[in-house]
């Protein structure tokens, strides 16, 4: 049995909350580029990351622990709340201690 994470439940209950019609408008994108390391969570991916820059219309963000940059439009970011902080934190703290048991 597949077990759904609290992210596929909520992306469902958006997903049903917009078919019944409950959702009228969505949010608009942000227009204003963050400041430089400020965590944002892609919601497409459902990935947390550090602001890195604008390149052309996307923003990039970066593994807080480091690691391979990504482009996100603007519109699937979101201020990263306390969880994902702390789960960004917990999966750089993981990255680095890997790395140095090499």
């Amino acid at each position: 049995m597949t077990q759904r994470t609290e992210a596929d439940r909520s992306r469902r209950r958006t997903l049903h909350d917009a078919a019944a019609g409950l959702i009228t408008s969505p949010e608009p994108p942000p227009t204003n580029p963050p400041v430089l390391g400020t965590l944002l969570r892609d919601t497409a991916r459902d990935q947390v990351g550090e602001f890195r820059g604008v390149a052309n219309d996307r923003w990039t963000l970066r593994p807080s622990g480091g690691g391979t940059d990504w482009t996100v439009s603007p519109e699937h970011t979101e201020p990263a709340d306390t969880v994902a902080r702390l789960r960004a934190r917990t999966r750089a703290d993981e990255t680095t201690r890997r790395a140095h048991r090499r």
